[in-house]
């Protein structure tokens, strides 16, 4: 028992000490504050539970940021829209137009998109931004899951070279 205390007592003070920094991670990710307060009550809850999933805490901070994300991730997947009912969303990915006007991103990241050609810039959408898993993209573009991740890969890669053009013209 004494040792279980000990551990609580080590996960408050985990608490104490990086709940700022895990407000800050999350805030920049999402505006939604209950949801922020709900992700970080729900991280320290789970470590309470399960006190053995935290061995060494010289990596504390790095496990309850990707602990954070991870749950955050889940909370956007499971608020997305339904693939299967959202027929505007299916039209828009297989007739080849991106979904920008639903896509809220600085203009730095939207004129970069904008370079891409429509078919990279749906798959980065509908992965990065929209979180669809590779098999649900494949079913909605008619090519196979490995195709699809080729696609995202050389989007991406193509985003990165349009990005970094750009912030070098802009230096």
């Amino acid at each position: 028992m004494d040792q279980r205390m000990e551990r609580v007592r080590q996960i408050e003070h985990l608490y104490k000490e990086h709940y700022r920094y895990l407000l800050n991670f999350l805030s920049a990710q999402t505006p939604d504050k209950q949801l922020i307060e709900d992700i970080i009550q729900d991280v320290f809850a789970t470590l309470i539970n399960k006190s053995d999933l935290l061995v060494d805490l010289r990596y504390s901070k790095q496990y309850l940021k990707r602990s954070a994300r991870n749950k955050l991730i889940d909370c956007w997947r499971k608020a997305k829209p339904a693939l299967y009912e959202d027929e505007e969303t299916i039209g828009q990915l297989q007739a080849g137009r991106a979904f920008e006007r639903e896509v809220e991103l600085t203009e730095e990241i939207r004129q970069v998109l904008g370079k891409l050609p429509d078919h990279y810039r749906n798959v980065i959408i509908a992965r990065d931004y929209y979180g669809y898993s590779y098999q649900e993209i494949a079913e909605l573009t008619g090519c196979s899951s490995n195709s699809v991740k080729i696609k995202i890969f050389r989007a991406r890669k193509q985003f990165i070279h349009h990005y970094r053009q750009a912030a070098g013209s802009m230096a």
